[in-house]
């Protein structure tokens, strides 16, 4: 009886705990359902916000990597150069020092022979003068010959003299090259020193931001992403007008053998005619006629068909060579100074492995305010602007097309004729991105992707 009245006391106490919870917790209605919305609304904003910040980021250290590896680059190329520019200095250098040495040896053994046979000629002239020696000749020939002596001497003297001051002027301005020489030498040590600097502070901040890009999986791995992506809408765009192009020429190319093929079936018909006329006519002159006809004679020889204007296509080929044969020599898409900050092909960092992208073309990173030019002669066929690249203008020349995309304002419209070196526009400058100012260019034969670094010096 004792343990039924502490059971049901217990299952009491839990209803009365149960009721008292229920009635604490408040409804909900329409109004907190909005506001508990708008809550997770906000979040979920500002989530995405910030997963956008960090990968505006990371393509922001993405692309500085790829500018500090441009500039690293550069700066090798620079260093093997002042290096080996300073063996030829030091080569010219030695080579001038020695040639003083010896031209130093030659001169002066030629003062001590001079100066030898000066000695010699004093002694001699002392104890008899010149005209003395001549007039005790024992006749005339020995006094002329003595008198021409005398003459080829004074002109040896004036020689071996002139020769001396000549070897003495040599010297010096070798002299003067070698002191210039080592003045040069001096300034490219000091150039190589100050590239050797850069070099290791760009190494440093190099592997400052190769060890934040390897820390962010999920916002590099969206970043990458993104450039492929941006890389892949501007192929397609390309792809879709070259073919568009390609279709158009097909199309009016059929045209044009559809018009002269017209054409010549009507002039054969004219032809045909025109002998059953003339067959006709001659007939009738034969025959024995009361009444003579006068007929027209014909106009005389069919006119030959005019040759037939070349076709679209085979001009495109007629000029693709012109393209072709200048391979390797056409001037660089952007003037002043520049990094190529990506190549053709798949592109990936030796510290960050899983960096890598592939570019149908090249990336050339310039200062602000640099313009793109034409690297060739060739007809603007199309204009366009697409995400991430801004306006893109494609070139024509013949079967092969150059391309420039990355242009803010632009200095040409489509169907316009350009000269090689002609400015295109102005590059963009990516106000988001530290004002970072790069072309995308790119050099194809119809749809094939060429390595532009092949074409341009």
């Amino acid at each position: 009886m004792f343990r039924f009245l502490i059971l049901l006391l217990t299952c009491m106490t839990m209803t009365s705990s149960a009721i008292d919870i229920h009635a604490a917790k408040p409804k909900r209605n329409s109004q907190s359902v909005k506001k508990e919305r708008r809550l997770t609304a906000n979040e979920v904003e500002k989530t995405q916000k910030q997963i956008n910040q960090n990968t505006a980021e990371t393509t922001r250290q993405l692309n500085r990597l790829a500018s500090l590896s441009a500039e690293a680059e550069q700066s090798r190329k620079q260093i093997e150069r002042i290096n080996a520019e300073l063996k030829a200095m030091d080569r010219l250098i030695k080579a001038t020092e020695d040639s003083i040495s010896t031209l130093e040896n030659n001169l002066k053994s030629l003062r001590n022979a001079y100066a030898d046979n000066l000695r010699a000629i004093r002694s001699r002239r002392q104890q008899m003068s010149t005209l003395a020696m001549i007039f005790s000749s024992t006749n005339f020939t020995e006094a002329y010959r003595r008198y021409r002596y005398m003459q080829e001497f004074d002109k040896w003297q004036k020689g071996k003299s002139r020769q001396i001051a000549e070897m003495s002027a040599e010297i010096a301005a070798r002299q003067q090259r070698a002191k210039a020489a080592r003045s040069r030498q001096a300034a490219k040590l000091n150039e190589l020193t100050a590239e050797n600097a850069r070099l290791q502070a760009n190494k440093v901040e190099t592997e400052s931001l190769v060890s934040d890009l390897k820390r962010q999986g999920s916002s590099l791995k969206k970043a990458l992403a993104e450039k492929q992506r941006k890389l892949k809408n501007l192929d397609a765009e390309l792809d879709r007008i070259i073919a568009e192009e390609q279709r158009r020429a097909e199309e009016e190319r059929r045209a044009e053998e559809a018009r002269l093929a017209a054409e010549a079936k009507k002039k054969a018909e004219e032809a045909r005619r025109a002998a059953e006329e003339k067959k006709n006519s001659k007939e009738q002159a034969q025959a024995p006629v009361q009444e003579k006809k006068t007929t027209a004679p014909p106009s005389g020889k069919p006119e030959p068909a005019t040759k037939p204007e070349p076709r679209k296509s085979d001009k495109l080929i007629m000029m693709s060579g012109s393209f072709e044969s200048n391979k390797g020599k056409m001037p660089f898409p952007v003037d002043g100074r520049y990094s190529i900050v990506s190549h053709f092909g798949l592109n990936s960092h030796p510290d960050v492995t899983n960096v890598k992208v592939n570019n149908s073309g090249i990336d050339i990173e310039t200062p602000q305010g640099a313009a793109a030019r034409a690297v060739f002669d060739g007809e603007v066929s199309s204009v366009f602007h697409v995400s991430g690249y801004q306006n893109v203008v494609m070139l024509r020349h013949g079967n092969y097309l150059t391309v420039y995309a990355g242009i803010g304002a632009l200095a040409v419209k489509k169907g316009d004729k350009v000269k090689a070196g002609q400015t295109l526009g102005t590059i963009f400058s990516d106000p988001d991105d530290n004002n970072r100012t790069v072309l995308h260019f790119e050099v194809r034969r119809e749809r094939a992707k060429l390595n532009p670094e092949d074409w341009v010096r």
